[in-house]
């Protein structure tokens, strides 16, 4: 009978140690899914992100573009909510860098932009050369014989190129719709730009895109993401981790494709 109780009583105990651990498991559950729920529900950091009107690059709201597109791939891996707000390009980089937080993107890099700016990884790389519609121009050298100006983006890099090259005789112009329909009307004799630019904005324009020649690579570029100087490493670091994720997507190139055609 002594022997039969404590069996009783120890199978009693088991059954509600059983018991205790399932409720405690179910409670663990429970409590893990509310803490992941809650990380879910909480509001993302947001982040505004300036760019300018450098088709096909940033577009407009509608239209977006190509680093645009790429931007809101690197919001998703970085976890943020971002607001890109367009601005013709100088004022951009100075509302960029006044605001706090705020990060710029298709921006090249130069000694002077660096040290307003925090660098944090390259977007897209690109190549640069005078379009035409008549005789193609290779080099600075045969630039410096147009007898019309060289047209070329107000306030970019290229035209700091062009000067550091000798070519003197260019016409910053405010957009890129305005250097095409110059092309085009005969009052510049070429645009110096990226060719998925000179192709895209013709295109865009109604011109024919065919007409265009273009000439061997000047330069090769590199369009950045940068952020306001007081960004901390932590952000920059994670803004860079996912710039890293997105060069890997497979929809990067069919984003770039997309604008090539």
């Amino acid at each position: 009978m002594t022997i039969f109780c404590h069996r009783y009583r120890g199978a009693k105990l088991l059954k509600v140690l059983k018991t205790c651990h399932v409720a405690a498991f179910a409670a663990a559950c429970f409590f893990a899914s509310l803490a992941q729920a809650s990380d879910l529900d909480a509001p993302r950091e947001k982040v505004i992100a300036y760019t300018g009107y450098l088709p096909p690059l940033s577009i407009n709201e509608a239209e977006k573009g190509i680093t645009v597109e790429l931007m809101e791939l690197v919001a998703e891996e970085a976890g943020i909510d971002l607001e890109i707000r367009y601005a013709p390009w100088k004022r951009a980089q100075i509302l960029a860098e006044k605001t706090s937080g705020s990060l710029l993107f298709a921006l090249a890099s130069t000694r002077e932009r660096r040290s307003r700016f925090h660098y944090i990884a390259p977007l897209i790389y690109t190549e640069s050369v005078f379009v035409t519609l008549e005789r193609q121009i290779n080099t600075a050298e045969e630039a410096k014989t147009a007898v019309r100006p060289i047209g070329v983006h107000l306030g970019s890099q290229r035209s700091r190129i062009l000067k550091r090259h000798g070519v003197s005789n260019i016409s910053e112009v405010a957009t890129a719709e305005q250097l095409a329909a110059m092309l085009y009307a005969g009052r510049i004799d070429a645009w110096y730009t990226m060719r998925v630019r000179a192709n895209y904005t013709a295109k865009t324009l109604g011109f024919d895109p065919k007409a265009l020649v273009a000439g061997a690579p000047l330069s090769h570029g590199i369009q950045w993401l940068a952020a306001n100087k007081d960004v901390s490493p932590e952000m920059r670091a994670r803004y860079s981790a996912a710039v890293s994720k997105v060069w890997r997507n497979p929809r990067y190139w069919q984003i770039v494709d997309k604008y090539a055609e």
